[in-house]
């Protein structure tokens, strides 16, 4: 009698066991599952052994009582052990939903299969159990729903085995090379077990108990190995510490129940007793310091004041709000008189505050080293800005020099010879004279207009590059020709300021000025994409031989407002005219405003 209440005591110990473990790790699968959104296998696994673990103890826990096999609670936990058997095709379904992909038409077919099987045994169960008594461990259920199970467990391997390269199937973390084997060790021992105690009845008692254990005993080895493969779900660290802890606990719970206790039920609770303590030690070791800290000491929630210290700071707009915060912080936490004395921050405490202890100076340390960090942030951060405001405001002072300092090279250049044609004209050609003076006018009423703009549109350039022609073809009669087409622009494209005129002035005074017959200057404008087109053309004399060592004033000063205005993404091209003698000049600029310009 003493060794067959020893075998039960020790029964109800494991299923009790593998019973802690099994919910363990359902509550941390269902914490992954909430977070991921979806539920998984594992979870219904963890579920169903935990009912088959709990139930069995439950039994054992009864026959230690003495409570008869004929009892109502006895054939209710028996019945409740074996219902998780109705489930566990199901949950080989949505395992292998999670290996494969649950989109792919196979996984879908499988769980469809996996839940009629379950069905099928739910009605087994249910003829079995009125049908044997609701004793079903004396019935052929047992025997069936295992040979179901494993019949299901083989077509899931093939299954996963032909699947598992689905172009759908979730990435996984390579296991450990001693799992695939380990695996199949304990499912060989696992069956092995199960089938010899079912087909060898008459086999010596020692051997018949040895197999009943392994085949009962199935939840805590495999729970282990599932937790490993769980790594992917980044909790099998934590489940293999508490896991061996579990382990371990029992275990030496369990030889010190034996050694101790008498068997039966006083070895139980003493096994049960003593693992529970060892497990929860932790736990009570923290909450008598918890009851220290809060309810003797008074202590204030460290973490919760780091947490709103540190809100406040990223709140802070300037160093003294951080200042400010660091103060209040201590304040309110310590209890104590804080001030912010030589770049640091100084204690007094009040009649009503205790002496700081080692975690309040730790606190402290902590904010003025943050405090510190901050602060040397912050300014740095201000030193960038200002350093950059000061680049970006130097920058623009000299973009605007230089702009106006061409500007100012352009109009008296232009004034200067205008003056002196108008002055040759007075004597031999009065009314030519008068009708340059009025479009010289007009010319420096548009320049005066637009003196203080680095840029006109295209139509306003092409208005004043007609007036100033007009003004040379007093002088030059009908030897000079013109052509002004802006093709396929729109005409409200920026171009810089007095772009056109000294192109112009310079072809017509080098360019035709020395042909007798004269010549003809045009502009054209076209669009390409994103950028426009100028080209300034004439038909005379051409480019003389060291033109780029001597180019003059006017082009000179093109080429600079165009390198100031728009770096490296306007061109300035000058050459032949294709097709005849004379000079071609080409201006590309990008229609997009310049940042300077604005």
């Amino acid at each position: 009698m003493e060794r067959d209440l020893t075998h039960v005591a020790l029964d109800a110990i494991a299923f009790a066991t593998g019973a802690t473990l099994s919910a363990m790790l359902g509550l941390m699968q269902w914490r992954v599952d909430r977070t991921s959104g979806r539920a998984s296998g594992y979870l219904l696994l963890w579920v169903l052994g935990f009912i088959w673990t709990f139930g069995t103890f439950l039994r054992c826990a009864l026959e230690l009582a003495g409570t008869p096999p004929d009892a109502t609670s006895a054939k209710f936990t028996e019945t409740f052990a074996w219902s998780c058997t109705i489930f566990g095709p199901i949950a080989m379904g949505r395992l292998l939903q999670g290996a494969i992909g649950t989109t792919s038409r196979t996984s879908r077919g499988f769980l469809l299969f996996t839940i009629v099987v379950s069905l099928l045994n739910l009605g087994l169960l249910v003829v079995a159990t009125p049908l044997y008594d609701y004793h079903l461990d004396e019935s052929w259920y047992p025997a069936t729903s295992f040979f179901i199970a494993l019949a299901v467990g083989v077509i899931a391997l093939i299954v996963y085995r032909t699947g598992r390269v689905h172009a759908e199937s979730p990435a996984r973390k390579a296991m450990p090379h001693w799992f695939a084997p380990a695996a199949f060790l304990f499912a060989f021992i696992h069956t092995s077990a199960i089938l010899f105690s079912m087909l060898f009845p008459g086999m010596p008692d020692s051997l018949m108990t040895a197999a009943a254990l392994i085949g009962r005993h199935w939840t805590i080895p495999w729970s282990v190995l599932i937790a490993v493969s769980l790594a992917q779900a980044h909790y099998a660290d934590v489940i293999l510490k508490r896991s061996l802890w579990l382990l371990a606990s029992v275990t030496l719970a369990t030889i010190f129940g034996v050694v101790v206790a008498t068997p039966g039920v006083p070895m139980l609770v003493t096994t049960l007793g003593t693992a529970a303590l060892m497990l929860t030690a932790p736990l009570l070791i923290r909450a008598l310091e918890a009851l220290v800290d809060r309810a003797i000491l008074d202590r204030p929630h460290y973490a919760q004041a780091t947490q709103a210290l540190d809100q406040a700071f990223r709140r802070a707009a300037n160093p003294d709000d951080l200042i400010d915060a660091a103060l209040a912080s201590v304040r309110g936490t310590l209890r104590v008189d804080a001030r912010w004395v030589d770049q640091g921050i100084e204690i007094t405490t009040t009649h009503q505050a205790r002496t700081l202890m080692q975690q309040e100076l730790a606190f402290l340390d902590s904010v003025r080293t943050e405090l510190g960090h901050r602060l040397e942030a912050m300014r740095f951060e201000q030193e960038q800005r200002a350093l950059q405001l000061r680049e970006e405001r130097l920058k623009r002072l000299l973009t605007e020099a230089e702009l106006k300092a061409l500007r100012t090279q352009v109009d008296p250049h232009f004034l200067f010879n205008t003056l002196n044609t108008i002055a040759d004209l007075i004597s031999a050609n009065p009314q030519q004279a008068e009708r340059m003076t009025e479009r010289l006018a007009e010319c420096f009423r548009y320049a005066l207009a637009n003196h203080s703009r680095a840029l006109s549109t295209l139509d306003e350039e092409l208005g004043f590059a007609r007036q100033y022609l007009e003004i040379e073809q007093v002088r030059f009669g009908d030897r000079l020709r013109v052509q002004l087409s802006r093709g396929d622009a729109q005409g409200d494209e920026s171009v810089p300021s007095l772009l056109l005129q000294p192109l112009l002035e310079n072809a017509i005074r080098h360019g035709l000025a020395s042909v007798r017959e004269g010549g003809c200057v045009s502009v054209q404008a076209h669009r390409e994409g994103e950028r426009l087109h100028l080209r300034i053309e004439d038909d005379g004399v051409g480019l003389r031989p060291g033109f780029a060592d001597h180019a003059g004033i006017g082009l000179r000063n093109v080429q600079d407002r165009l390198r100031t205005l728009y770096a490296q993404t306007a061109e300035f091209l000058i050459g032949a005219r294709a097709g005849g003698r004379g000079t071609s000049i080409t201006i590309v600029i990008p229609l997009a405003v310049p940042q300077h310009a604005h």
